[in-house]
């Protein structure tokens, strides 16, 4: 049963952000839930193959394998809350990522440094956002009317960006002051407890619990050919976004953190700070974005579809802008402050990808179909992320090529090295990815 919001209690301001007990309950997960992932998790690449002796294809199959399992939990995180209900579902989701961080801050520490240990803990740690993303949008379509899902989508996206925020902050302390290794050991146990006063925060506070009229989780091909043919169209678009997105995504950090390292001569620990700050300023960009776009996007009769082809055009453009100003801070003596400048420039970039995302997602709501909700959105997003679970080892295995081609490996060069031809030829194909996603959205959806 659904529980709809009484909106003459609501004050004005909460009524205008869409805010209702369910939906405040959902903000509230999310910014600690987000907080728990981010701590730790855009720096584990680092730290596998820093402090784990972690090759680079072994750290892009652990993309691909993140993928394949957000895959399947997209597709049963959506029949578990279509079939139980959305707030005991979403109540289980929460509680497995406590699994994968024990995993994770003891398995180091009982047998060693192991870089299978992080393969062990990933079906847990990584759960929540796959298994309740189907969730999260069943709640705020039952819980509010069409005019004001963009803006709630909006607010949500909105706390995510404040919350990896703080994530990333503390991160960077953690790291500079205690060093990689016992930063991250300290991030895994600082998550546990901030996972776990989410889990109370959603059983205390979610109202709202609904079930799908019908069952549908068998037959996901048929789902999937009786999509509406805008929404087709829009999966197709946004697998090319993420095929862009999900190739160099493991290994960014390793680029960035190496660039820094020669442009600025500063020690790894003092790099991978600084690479939390270029986070920051892409989240600091996105937040920015949110509110206002959610406003535009939620307007009666007031177009989407230009809002998420700029969503595309950004994500295809994020990794040639940071291979070329990449390689512009290596090859010209710059001083300090331009060097982070420029970095940070790119990362702005980041941040734009998901200036689209809340009218991506009132698009998806409003197409899906309404007597199986929960269970389509999970089977769109799993068909996605099967769609592109292998960009992850395409995108390591031309950083592995393009280095070896470019070497000459009688000088015994590491074809690993973050700063050779490689990175920049995984950049540049991910970007290329994205433009083909860039002309195939604006030919569908720019008439």
């Amino acid at each position: 049963m659904t529980t709809q919001p009484n909106k003459s209690s609501r004050p004005s301001w909460a009524a205008y952000l869409a805010i209702n007990s369910s939906t405040g309950a959902l903000l509230g997960a999310i910014l600690l839930v987000v907080m728990g992932s981010e701590l730790w998790g855009p720096f584990l690449p680092n730290f596998m193959k820093r402090d784990l002796q972690t090759s680079i294809l072994v750290i892009a199959l652990y993309g691909s394998f993140r993928d394949l399992l957000e895959a399947i939990n997209y597709f049963i995180g959506g029949y578990i809350a279509g079939r139980f209900n959305t707030r005991r579902g979403l109540l289980l989701f929460n509680a497995l990522p406590l699994v994968g961080l024990l995993i994770l801050l003891f398995g180091p520490m009982v047998l060693g440094p192991q870089s299978w240990i992080v393969f062990l803990a990933i079906p847990f740690v990584f759960v929540w956002d796959s298994l309740a993303g189907p969730a999260l949008l069943t709640v705020v379509g039952d819980s509010l009317p069409p005019e004001k899902r963009a803006m709630a989508f909006s607010l949500q996206s909105l706390f995510r960006r404040v919350s990896r925020m703080l994530a990333y902050a503390v991160n960077a302390g953690l790291v500079y002051f205690a060093g990689i290794k016992l930063g991250m050991e300290a991030a895994f146990g600082l998550s546990f407890f901030v996972v776990l006063a989410s889990l109370f925060v959603q059983h205390r506070f979610m109202k709202t619990a609904s079930k799908d009229q019908e069952t549908i989780i068998n037959h996901p091909i048929r789902v999937l050919r009786g999509f509406h043919p805008q929404l087709k169209r829009l999966l197709a678009a946004d697998i090319f976004a993420r095929l862009a997105e999900g190739m160099p995504r493991e290994l960014i950090i390793l680029f960035t953190v190496a660039v820094f390292i020669k442009a600025l001569g500063v020690e790894a620990k003092t790099a991978a700070a600084i690479f939390a700050a270029m986070l920051i300023v892409s989240q600091v960009t996105s937040a920015i974005t949110y509110l206002p776009m959610g406003a535009i996007a939620s307007q009666p009769g007031f177009g989407k579809r230009p809002y998420i082809g700029l969503t595309f055009v950004f994500f295809a453009s994020f990794p040639a802008v940071l291979a070329g100003l990449g390689l512009l801070v290596l090859h010209f003596s710059l001083p300090y402050a331009a060097v982070i400048a420029l970095m940070a420039l790119a990362f702005v970039f980041a941040g734009m990808r998901e200036v689209g995302e809340p009218a991506r997602k009132a698009m998806i709501v409003d197409l899906i179909p309404p007597e199986s909700k929960t269970q389509s959105i999970g089977i769109n997003w799993s068909a996605r992320c099967v769609a592109v679970m292998l960009a992850p080892l395409v995108g390591g295995a031309i950083w592995i090529g393009a280095n070896w081609v470019g070497y000459d490996l009688a000088t015994g060069h590491d074809i690993a090295d973050p700063l050779g031809p490689g990175p920049l030829a995984m950049l540049l194909a991910s970007s290329l990815c994205g433009i083909v996603g860039v002309c195939y959205y604006y030919a569908r959806f720019g008439k």
